[in-house]
């Protein structure tokens, strides 16, 4: 049965039941700590907890095992299992009789998202007192749920010799994970990656693979760059046929910009239509790549009328999905409600974007971009860095790699950006933190939490794929500039990739991050210039090219401790560009 046949099977009985409850929901969920459905519904009466170590006594003290809910503020079927399942009252009763149920939001916790998702949002995980995984689903309607209650709840109080056994391995595993993800950087692996990108490419539709369809930012990007470094026409047509298709199908909203998260046809033309903001920042880079001003210049609009705070310059993480709303025309929607945005900041989001927004502002001399990544950084740092500690995640989060990776980067290229402040010392100290409190010192790399929550598969170690790599680009990146021998940034870049190397082979296109930061490790330029139209000539010649703003408005060109002669105009500047490339080649 599909999703769709679900909801309209139990919406209607579980909104006549809770019709009654709408004003106490309203009141309570404004004192929650909680997201629930913006809909009526009854999901609050389930005894919630927060992930806390006094949520993992209670369950021990009591014996019972943990449900485990994740879910998001912009999911879409988050917000129809709070409306049915978790509304029905066989359901309410089950958990609050026999289960410590927990509630976790993906956006505020990405590394229990990491452990516990059984495949999409939202997650339903039935765990040991402990936090070891039973069993468990994505969406589960309410008859469904039912069953599976009653049946985990009589396996956990007639089988703990067998749960204690789980325990037992669970203690096992993480050591060796984290040894089996490392390998030696292989010469043909971008070459592979790039293999397996075009291999998924779907020539007619654009993107790739079938239905359901996501836009795979960094399989774009990593296309769009290898095209420019190789002079392949193919490479670079996949990738603008993949965004103009997007851009010119349901996947994109026409009236307000901005685009949905992802597609549920192979054609681009049912979209799933939550606006995310984590998707939006490899999409602004994409489209800034590729030269696609028109669409680039409605995204960015719509990312700073709807999402941006006027007052603070940071930008909020979704809006919500509303097939009613986005069906309607402009002037339909003039007098309708908008759907619900979240507000709330999230650090490695925000770093993200005003990367993209730096880098859309010089490629296709947008200074507006400029202006709002510079007023984006200066109040996220404000608000979330401090020296020696790093950046913290948002509402009281801490301890998030993601939030280091992006942060970093971000702190180099306001750098490049001549964007004003002291980012380089800024972008030093969290390269610091990062192998502080976050490195392996034995293997390299870097893992996902080095917060003190060590609850349940917390204490498994991971070093995630895609935050290694952002990190290992920003450590070239600061490398390039800093040129400091006490600081071996070039190193620690390598060995957070040789950490990760195992993993490329079974991912697929989905390593293109890997790819784009493995291959930069061997063809990062530096060009000094204080010129802003050299700059941009820079850019605009070599993906990989690292800006130094110096006072000088001439450009030199440097491959490692080599350095050509000072050049002042683009022509000249691309000539000398190309030459340090054969050069390093």
């Amino acid at each position: 049965m599909k999703r769709r046949e679900f909801f309209s099977m139990y919406a209607s009985t579980a909104l006549v039941e809770i019709t009654g409850s709408f004003f106490h929901y309203a009141n309570y969920v404004s004192e929650s700590p909680f997201h629930f459905s913006p809909r009526p519904n009854r999901a609050h009466e389930i005894n919630w907890h927060t992930w806390s170590e006094e949520a993992f006594s209670d369950a021990r003290r009591l014996n019972r095992p943990i449900l485990l809910s994740i879910s998001a503020v912009w999911c879409h079927w988050c917000h129809v299992m709070d409306e049915t399942t978790y509304s029905h009252p066989g359901v309410i009763d089950l958990i609050n009789r026999e289960y410590l149920a927990v509630r976790v939001d993906n956006d505020l916790r990405p590394d229990i998202n990491q452990r516990y998702n059984m495949g999409g949002w939202p997650t339903t995980a039935f765990l040991t007192s402990t936090g070891e995984i039973l069993t468990g689903a994505t969406y589960m309607p309410a008859d469904q749920m039912v069953d599976a209650l009653a049946r985990v709840s009589n396996y956990y109080r007639t089988h703990q010799p067998e749960i204690a056994g789980k325990v037992l391995e669970g203690k096992k595993r993480g050591s060796s994970a984290i040894a089996r993800s490392a390998g030696t950087l292989e010469g043909t692996a971008v070459d592979s990656i790039v293999e397996a990108t075009k291999n998924a490419y779907d020539a007619e539709y654009g993107g790739f693979g079938s239905a359901p369809k996501f836009p795979q930012t960094d399989a774009i990007l990593l296309l769009l760059e290898q095209a420019q470094l190789r002079s392949d026409v193919t490479l670079r047509g996949m990738a603008t046929h993949t965004l103009d298709r997007m851009a010119a199908g349901g996947t994109y909203d026409h009236v307000e910009g901005g685009f949905f998260r992802y597609s549920t046809t192979q054609d681009w033309s049912v979209p799933h239509f939550e606006k995310m903001l984590e998707d939006h920042a490899g999409l602004v880079s994409a489209l800034s790549l590729a030269g696609l001003k028109p669409a680039l210049d409605t995204t960015t609009s719509y990312l700073d009328r709807v999402l941006r705070d006027p007052a603070t310059g940071l930008y909020a993480g979704s809006q919500d999905a509303d097939e009613h709303y986005y069906s309607l025309d402009a002037e339909g929607r003039a007098g309708t409600a908008a759907p619900y945005v979240d507000r709330r900041v999230y650090t490695s989001w925000n770093a993200a974007l005003a990367i993209a927004y730096l880098d859309a502002a010089r490629r296709c001399e947008r200074p507006s971009l400029r202006e709002n990544a510079s007023a984006l950084l200066d109040s996220l740092f404000a608000d979330r860095y401090r020296p020696g500690a790093g950046l913290t995640h948002g509402e009281g989060v801490d301890g998030q790699l993601p939030d280091q990776a992006w942060g970093l980067l971000a702190a180099v290229r306001a750098h490049q950006s001549a964007v004003p402040g002291d980012w380089l010392t800024k972008a030093r100290d969290i390269a610091r933190h990062l192998d502080d409190r976050y490195g392996d010192p034995e293997l390299g790399g870097y893992f996902d939490h080095a917060g003190a929550d060590q609850l349940g598969r917390l204490s498994e170690p991971i070093k995630p794929l895609a935050e290694n790599s952002i990190a290992a680009m920003a450590l070239m990146e600061l490398d390039a500039l800093d040129g400091d021998p006490e600081q071996p940034y070039l190193a620690r870049a390598r060995r957070a990739l040789e950490s990760v190397a195992a993993l490329p082979r079974q991912y697929g296109l989905m390593a293109a991050v890997f790819a784009r930061a493995l291959d930069r490790l061997s063809h990062v330029i530096k060009v000094s210039t204080g010129n802003e139209m050299l700059a941009r000539a820079a850019v605009l010649a070599d993906p990989y090219a690292v800006i130094d703003p110096t006072q000088d408005d001439r450009a030199v060109v440097c491959v490692g401790t080599i350095c050509l002669a000072p050049v002042s105009t683009p022509a000249a500047l691309g000539e000398a560009i190309l030459e340090a490339r054969q050069a390093r080649a």
